[in-house]
């Protein structure tokens, strides 16, 4: 059978393996998270919550959970993976889909700073000024939920984003490939999402400590985990880090390729372990 594809998220998914019934289930899943979490749909929840900044609004479950799971991301990464950077991302440029961006004259505004956010049960708060953006453990939660729709082996793929069941070559960035065994993959990167704005190039990966687009020697990271959470929040923080990425992903027992605009390519000691009887991801 062949991969089952669809857009969503701004990105192509694939399925891999599955019945018609399990794809549908995976589509509708995606849809269903695109409402709640975008940035571009006006009526979405994400949308909504932002705009009552200032004041305790009552979220859906689901709502409230992800929050929790990027708050958590937030304080495991010390800070760098962090949920509200959306005005960051606003001043930068990053206003509409990513498919509708166009050069923009305008310099990039000036970022506000990252703020505590309340959670209380389903009662969210945010100070005024403060915008979510849950990007960064959205899709990969999607993923690590359809995944689990499958009844037998298989695989969904998101926009870099990747958790299996069963045994499944990968192809890196780069052209290496690699067996992944159990476990998930995710890589972040500087090179899918750009624009230019004021004639500077701008992209997604907001660096919290200084509000504006990460300066990185990396252009891609990619990151295994026992889920693809767990991979694509290492992939984040691998990326934000820079050079301090490899060695501090290493600390945690991370396993992570750190891949140049040029091609090189600097896999930590976790990887190179992982490598030696393909990678599992435990």
């Amino acid at each position: 059978m062949s991969d089952h594809r669809f857009e969503a998220m701004g990105c192509e998914i694939v399925v891999g393996g599955g019945t018609p019934v399990e794809h549908l289930a995976i589509e509708r899943l995606f849809h269903e998270r695109d409402l709640v979490f975008s940035r571009f749909i006006p009526k979405s929840e994400l949308n909504g919550v932002n705009a009552s900044a200032g004041r305790l609004v009552f979220v859906s479950q689901l709502f409230a959970d992800t929050l929790r799971v990027a708050l958590r991301a937030a304080d495991e990464t010390e800070g760098l993976v962090e949920p509200t950077i959306g005005a960051a991302l606003e001043a930068a440029g990053y206003t509409r889909d990513f498919s509708l961006l166009a050069p923009d004259p305008q310099p990039p505004g000036r970022p506000p700073a990252a703020s505590p956010v309340l959670v209380l049960g389903r009662l969210v708060g945010l100070r005024p000024g403060v915008t979510l953006d849950l990007n960064g453990v959205v899709k990969s939660l999607a993923v690590d939920d359809a995944v689990a729709l499958l009844s037998d082996d298989g695989f969904v793929s998101a926009g870099g984003d990747l958790a299996a069941r069963g045994e499944l070559t990968v192809e890196l960035p780069g052209g290496e490939a690699v067996s992944l065994r159990r476990g998930a993959l995710a890589t972040s990167g500087n090179t899918e999402r750009r624009w230019l704005r004021a004639g500077r190039v701008q992209h997604h990966l907001i660096d919290p400590r200084t509000g504006l687009p990460a300066t990185s020697p990396w252009a891609q990271v990619t990151a295994c985990g026992a889920n693809c959470l767990a991979a694509d929040i290492a992939a984040k923080a691998g990326f934000l880090l820079g050079e301090r990425g490899p060695d501090w992903l290493d600390e945690r027992g991370i396993p992570a390729r750190f891949l140049t605009g040029d091609g090189a390519v600097t896999p930590n000691s976790a990887w190179r372990r992982s490598m030696r009887e393909a990678l599992a991801c435990i």
